[in-house]
């Protein structure tokens, strides 16, 4: 078996075991019909089992545990999936997702996918930079100027935001300044020999920790938004931001709100693409404050309503 092909097993045991307790023989049947099961086993030999357990745990640092009394194996995702980096878990999930459509190569006209915008061919060439802390000459497309443009870049972190790669750092065109560039918006990327340190105390958590996405143009505050019971189904299982917090019933009732909706909290900035994503929710959410924030939904209401109602 190749590594590759051994590689594809290893993210089918944490797939196949990870989705609940699971009995050897449970184990078996599963591999039997797997369509990576390449020489037709009807059961996953024991030697190897337990070989790629062990290859696992030192790969991965996941440990398959087995519960002897009961006879099941398990994955404790409390103890391991959880604590996993987000690198880690950014790079086991998008295998596992590959696995999982190997495992169906008979359903790809019953999988629809959204298409990935370009730049991620300049993701090594960034990477290396980074760790080797040199700089980079980037032609970079502005969207406001609608003209292309060089810069001398000095990368300090990548980000993913809605399936768009991002690289935040020190351009030559804004020096003293820590900014954020759309991969997808780079026409020409060289690396360079010329060397280049990240200011001390730079933490890319920290640097977007009070913001929604990549956009940084607004100052982090607090702010309550009203949710009708549906939206608040969604805000409750994927949160706007990690500072969400549902007010209790009787902090909520001090503002004028719908005897049935919910009050969530924030402190986070104000910026485009968070204010974009309140509007995805349309009249399902109401920004109670800051004043300014609820002002300027309630004219960006009006104007859509403006352009509806054109004759």
């Amino acid at each position: 078996m190749s590594p590759a092909q051994v590689f594809k097993v290893y993210i089918w045991l944490i797939d196949t075991i990870s989705s609940g307790h699971l009995s050897k023989e449970d184990i078996d049947r599963r591999w039997a019909h797997s369509a990576i099961n390449e020489y037709g086993e009807q059961a996953f030999p024991a030697r190897k089992f337990h070989r790629y357990k062990e290859d696992i745990l030192i790969l991965f640092g996941i440990n398959i545990r087995c519960n002897r009394s009961r006879n099941y194996y398990y994955i404790d995702s409390e103890d391991d999936l959880h604590e996993w980096g987000d690198m880690r878990r950014y790079v086991i999930s998008a295998f596992t997702f590959k696995a999982t459509l190997d495992e169906a190569e008979d359903m790809q006209d019953s999988i629809l996918f959204e298409s990935i915008p370009e730049g991620t061919q300049y993701l090594t060439t960034i990477m290396r930079a980074i760790r080797a802390r040199k700089q980079l000459l980037i032609t970079y497309h502005s969207y406001d100027r609608n003209t292309d443009y060089d810069m001398f870049f000095s990368p300090y972190c990548l980000r993913v935001f809605k399936q768009r790669w991002y690289v935040v750092g020190e351009a030559s065109t804004h020096l003293g300044e820590t900014r954020v560039y759309a991969l997808d918006r780079i026409c020409d990327i060289h690396a360079l020999d010329n060397d280049y340190s990240i200011p001390a105390g730079f933490s890319p958590k920290a640097f977007f920790s009070n913001y929604y996405g990549v956009f940084r143009n607004a100052t982090p505050c607090l702010m309550h938004i009203e949710a009708s019971p549906r939206a608040a189904l969604f805000l409750r299982s994927l949160p706007l931001h990690a500072s969400q917090r549902e007010l209790p019933q009787h902090q909520a009732e001090t503002f004028a709100i719908d005897a049935d909706s919910v009050v969530f909290e924030y402190f986070v900035a104000p910026t485009l693409d968070f204010i974009q994503q309140l509007r995805t929710f349309g009249a399902e959410l109401r920004v109670l404050d800051p004043l300014s924030l609820a002002k300027q939904m309630q004219q960006d209401a009006q104007q859509l309503l403006q352009r509806y109602t054109r004759h």
